[in-house]
């Protein structure tokens, strides 16, 4: 098992200015040192200052217009779509989708000029499914899962399995997707794994961060053969509590930018 990170201060959290105003991630959704130490983790392993330093404008315009068409329809917007949406041409939608790829904050199919995932969202159906008001999406994580909610702002069902045995978990949540209602069963816990290869955290750290129906089938899924152990356990309200301070900000509207830094800029809050 991975030693936990010291947690800093809180005014040495790490975090960015994602647009004017908006602070990723929301440090003031974590109350358990267990979810900072969740967060801390996960930082380490994608190397989360790549993703964010000189994030802009353009960046941000593209990415949310597909954050928003997932949580619409489940799938992601086509190129044209993006074009109509954010008044970019073609060519230009084209380059930043590349740019956002080094990133690691979307997924292309093997063509590069289609989108088939962006974190949390995904268009392949892997074991991790939300009901939202209007219909079900596919998110590539169990953390994702729980975060879909409190970003889109609407109470989720989630349904996904035990990676050990495959029974069935059912996680419900309220108050626009910010609250727990419920889990069944009341055992479940998560687990957030240390792999990331590729510069892809889709078919790597996301394939690692699982629900289990009890720490017994943690346990017996740990020492399995050929089984990658490195990682955090949580309980479900911790890593509900990552899930909503990481994808919380994504779709928050920015404020006037004469109040803000640059975007993409490290703070210190």
């Amino acid at each position: 098992m991975t030693q936990r990170p010291r947690i800093p201060e809180r005014n040495a959290h790490p975090c960015f200015e994602i647009r004017p105003g908006v602070i990723f991630p929301d440090w003031g959704k974590v109350r358990s040192d267990t979810a900072a130490w969740a967060i801390s983790h996960i930082f380490k392993t994608i190397g989360v200052e790549r993703r964010w330093r000189g994030y802009n404008e353009r960046h941000d315009q593209v990415r949310t217009a597909i954050l928003a068409g997932f949580a619409k329809t489940g799938l992601a917007p086509s190129l044209t779509q993006l074009a109509e949406t954010t008044g970019l041409a073609l060519d230009a939608i084209q380059r930043v989708l590349q740019e956002l790829k080094t990133r690691d904050l979307v997924v292309l199919d093997s063509t590069g000029n289609r989108v088939i995932g962006a974190y949390p969202f995904t268009e392949k159906e892997i074991g991790h499914r939300v009901r939202l008001n209007k219909g079900w999406v596919n998110a590539l994580c169990a953390v994702d899962a729980l975060g879909i909610g409190g970003m889109v702002g609407s109470d989720t069902v989630i349904q996904s399995a035990c990676r050990q045995c495959h029974a069935p978990i059912r996680i419900e949540t309220n108050n626009q997707g910010t609250d727990l209602d419920s889990y069944d069963p009341p055992s479940t816990v998560v687990w957030i794994g240390d792999w990331y290869a590729d510069g892809c955290g889709a078919t790597s750290l996301c394939t690692t961060i699982a629900f289990f129906c009890s720490d017994g089938h943690l346990g017996q899924w740990q020492v399995s053969a050929g089984r990658r152990t490195g990682g955090l356990r949580l309980s479900v309200e911790a890593a509900h509590q990552v899930g909503l301070a990481i994808f919380g900000p994504m779709l928050k509207p920015g404020t006037d930018p004469s109040h803000a830094g640059v975007n993409g800029g490290p703070l210190s809050l």
